[in-house]
């Protein structure tokens, strides 16, 4: 893992487990990881089946310049990768397995690499239907964030191997997939905005 907070919270997230089952979202301690709270979100699906925001540190509103909860997770991303990065998220979430993306932010005055880490989770001892993220920066932050970001864009994505809190790929044929999945343009077919 490239930033020393996403190989953290894995760790935690690994010692979590319990016999090979996901974490369940009420055993997570956030006093455990206080450091990074402003970074972490907590993401499940609301009454339309839709992944949204149920928790978002302070650092992570500040950054997008509004309030994420309730929003759904693809508001984050700029409007061409959206649906790919719902059906990425969702992907991740029915497989049950942690991955790690590269993102970058657009600001106002310049552009900005991060590293979105992204935990699936239970809510009870159901499927997993939680996740538990972060979107870190990839270099150490400098001062006081002044410059919003307006949208993400999604690079490289990558399934963590649990055996180990370093980022390994998890077979040529998902990787492939997750970065066709995050490439395509999709065409508006003016649809877009109906209700």
């Amino acid at each position: 893992m490239q930033t020393a907070a996403g190989n953290e919270l894995f760790s935690y997230w690994l010692e979590l487990k319990r016999d090979g089952k996901l974490p369940v979202q009420r055993e997570f301690e956030p006093a455990r990881v206080r450091h990074m709270l402003p970074d972490l979100f907590i993401l499940g699906k609301n009454d339309a089946g839709i992944l949204s925001f149920r928790l978002a540190g302070t650092r992570l509103c500040a950054l997008f310049g509004h309030e994420l909860r309730g929003r759904p997770f693809t508001c984050l991303w700029h409007r061409s990768q959206r649906r790919q990065a719902n059906i990425g998220i969702q992907a991740m979430l029915a497989r049950g397995r942690p991955m790690v993306t590269d993102v970058t932010g657009v600001g106002t005055e310049s552009n900005h690499d991060y590293q979105m880490v992204l935990l699936p989770m239970r809510s009870s001892e159901a499927e997993p239907d939680r996740i538990l993220g972060a979107i870190l920066p990839r270099q150490p932050r400098t001062g006081v964030i002044l410059e919003t970001i307006s949208c993400l864009y999604a690079g490289e994505s990558r399934s963590i191997a649990e055996e180990s809190a370093e980022i390994q790929p998890d077979g040529k044929r998902f990787t492939r997939f997750m970065r066709r999945l995050l490439s395509v343009e999709i065409v508006d077919d003016g649809l877009s905005g109906r209700s």
